[in-house]
């Protein structure tokens, strides 16, 4: 009994945590967005190379997702956790102290290593804490840190950068990310109930086969809202400036819809709880974004379309992260967080720089704002094609 008193209130503890180590992941990856085109003014770089720029941080994943999913499973989570954090911190400090694009460039893959590999381990460790009850709460919470995250870089960043350059936000971010780190490694700790890190007895093919194909179609949703809502945030700013807003306005326009996920992703969670049948509340917030999306072509109400996005888009990402642990047994939930990094890089990495490549080649937005409505369309198609398949321990 004091054992599960002790666990009742160190678990809360462990969120705290857990939030300040996912906001270091949301801001060192939209620190960029916010000030691109400062970035593109001093380096001269094509639309195309700026949305590379972006999307470089969600390349590692492809590599590296399912290998740290599976040490999570295997092996010690707080050795495994300070590494990410001394990545993700030398390549924020590499993009915000280098001259030359290349340099930049692997400053991004750096800091994407050590950043989407934390995104794997942290959402375990709050499965293991909250495993009992009260998991979409947490994974409710725990989703809000992104669009916190968010928030403060299109809000902030890009009045920073106008005022003292670029660079600044960026070193800021690195700053903040050493403060998170320590803390990391001196509060985590596993439930007194024994949970064991080391669980894991069969090697990375075998638990691939072993989870099954549900947790890739939860993955591949996942993928296309990754998709859809990095390119928004990363090309919608220069539309608006286009339409005649400035480069504050159009960081807080963008702040809209992350506003709404910070303040319904937590409410979101705890239905979640209550009614389950998480798939539907991924397929309705896709449909929706895929039509608002398609309306930004068409309407000038850019705050009421933004607001409204926000409503769908705190949708997506609770149900999301409490599926894994509802589908997979125990000793894979770690391999299960790898698959959604894994597919969540892959959209991340591929979609802005196709994105920018369209805008690129007809010379305006329109069919740019296409291809991000049919990644949003995605989400719903591959959440209701997974949903049958679906089976809850």
């Amino acid at each position: 009994m004091k054992k599960n008193e002790e666990n009742e209130g160190y678990r809360w503890v462990i969120l705290g945590v857990v939030y300040l180590s996912i906001l270091t992941f949301a801001l060192t990856f939209q620190s960029i967005p916010p000030i691109l085109p400062l970035i593109i003014s001093d380096l001269g770089l094509t639309y195309a190379q700026a949305g590379l720029l972006v999307s470089l941080f969600a390349l590692p994943g492809l590599f590296v997702s399912l290998l740290g999913g599976f040490l999570s499973d295997r092996y010690g989570m707080r050795p495994l956790g300070t590494g990410c954090f001394l990545l993700l911190i030398g390549g924020t400090v590499l993009v915000g102290l280098g001259n030359d694009l290349r340099i930049l460039w692997l400053g991004r893959i750096i800091a994407g290593i050590g950043s989407l590999t934390l995104t794997i381990l942290i959402p375990k460790l709050l499965s293991q804490w909250f495993k009992d009850k009260e998991l979409g709460l947490a994974m409710g919470i725990f989703n809000t840190g992104v669009p916190l995250g968010s928030i403060l870089c299109f809000s902030l960043f890009g009045k920073l950068g106008s005022l003292w350059g670029w660079r600044v936000p960026v070193l800021m971010t690195g700053t903040y990310s050493a403060i998170v780190s320590i803390l990391y490694f001196c509060f985590y700790r596993l439930p007194s109930s024994g949970e064991n890190e080391n669980r894991l007895s069969s090697g990375m093919i075998g638990t691939l086969k072993e989870m099954g194909a549900p947790i890739w179609g939860i993955g591949l949703s996942w993928l296309w809202f990754n998709a859809s809502f990095v390119s928004f945030a990363t090309f919608a700013p220069a539309l608006f400036m286009e339409k005649g807003y400035t480069l504050e306005q159009s960081g807080l326009l963008i702040g809209i819809p992350l506003l709404g996920s910070l303040l319904l992703s937590t409410p979101t969670g705890y239905l979640v709880d209550r009614i389950r049948h998480q798939e539907w509340f991924i397929a309705i917030g896709g449909l929706a974004l895929c039509i608002l999306t398609l309306s930004f072509n068409y309407s000038t109400g850019f705050p009421l379309l933004v607001a409204l996005m926000g409503v769908s888009s705190a949708m997506i990402p609770a149900p999301t992260y409490s599926l894994p642990p509802t589908v997979l047994k125990p000793e894979n939930v770690g391999m299960g967080f790898g698959v959604l990094s894994t597919c969540s890089s892959i959209g991340l990495f591929g979609a802005p720089y196709l994105v920018g490549k369209v805008r690129d080649l007809t010379g305006d937005y329109f069919c740019s704002f296409i291809l991000i409505s049919v990644y949003a369309l995605f989400i719903a198609i591959s959440i209701l094609l997974t949903r049958r398949f679906i089976k809850r321990n």
